[in-house]
């Protein structure tokens, strides 16, 4: 009875996996919740944790073993490639510059965006708006999340983030509440991913060096603010978690990532 017990037990473990991911927001908090029930469903393999402390601290919990997949939503690194982690592209996302609705300034140029978020142009009247003071709004550097890295690195050509802004700033935790507190200040700017963007009312998209962040501009390059969606695993992963890159890769779910981002697979 014991022996057949400990062989159920065995059988269940290997047909009914536990995974965990941990990592960027961008994507934890979008179409990744949505493909983990799905691929629940199919394989009986489910997530019994996501969490999204940032793309660095994602990574962090992968190497430590806390985590079966990490998320990130910016470029692979070299220190990433050197620590035998695997990577897989699974979308394009484009990152947003975002305005309140009423704001008239519709287009900037990539010097001019450097300049406000620097804080060389305090006023919107400097370029073309109103007789307004800029509130430039960002992500809480401290905690080098992937998205002001990403545009820290496009914008001015560096990865440090301390003394890179402005002196004064907003600094807010997540993404959509940057965008909710956008919405609500006439002079606020912040670069938020497009999907938490796109979800909230009562904000204008400025269009960078003439183009707008939109799936076409995101997919030939046009626009210039934009990065990958990978999803990294450490070594070589488990079945339980080739599966589910399998199935990341089926059309149902380039689909769902389509829905928000450009999905990795042209036609998807």
């Amino acid at each position: 009875m014991r022996i057949l017990l400990l062989v159920a037990c065995f059988v269940f473990t290997l047909f009914s996996a536990e995974l965990t991911y941990s990592g960027s927001s961008t994507i934890g908090q979008t179409f990744f919740p949505v493909l983990a029930k799905q691929f629940e469903q199919k394989s009986s393999h489910k997530f019994t944790s996501i969490e999204s402390p940032g793309s660095g601290r994602g990574v962090a919990n992968l190497i430590a073993g806390q985590a079966d997949i990490a998320g990130i939503s910016s470029p692979v690194s070299a220190a990433m490639r050197e620590a035998n982690l695997r990577f897989f592209i699974v979308g394009y996302d484009a990152i947003a510059v975002i305005t309140h609705a009423s704001n008239p300034v519709k287009s900037l140029t990539m010097q001019q965006l450097a300049d406000i978020f620097a804080g060389n142009i305090t006023n919107w009247k400097e370029v073309g708006g109103n007789d307004l003071a800029i509130d430039v709004v960002v992500e809480i550097l401290a905690d080098k999340r992937a998205t002001q890295i990403v545009f820290t690195e496009i914008v001015f050509n560096t990865k440090t983030l301390i003394g890179t802004y402005a002196p004064t700033i907003t600094e807010i935790d997540m993404p959509a509440q940057m965008a909710e507190y956008v919405a609500k200040t006439p002079g606020a700017i912040a670069p938020v991913s497009m999907v938490f963007a796109t979800s909230q009312s009562g904000l204008s998209f400025v269009a960078v060096g003439g183009a707008e962040p939109t799936n076409d501009a995101i997919a030939n390059g046009t626009y210039p603010i934009s990065r990958p969606l990978v999803l990294l695993t450490k070594g070589n992963p488990s079945l339980h978690v080739k599966e589910f890159l399998n199935y990341v890769y089926t059309k149902e779910a380039q689909t769902e990532i389509n829905k928000s981002f450009v999905s990795a697979r042209e036609g998807e």
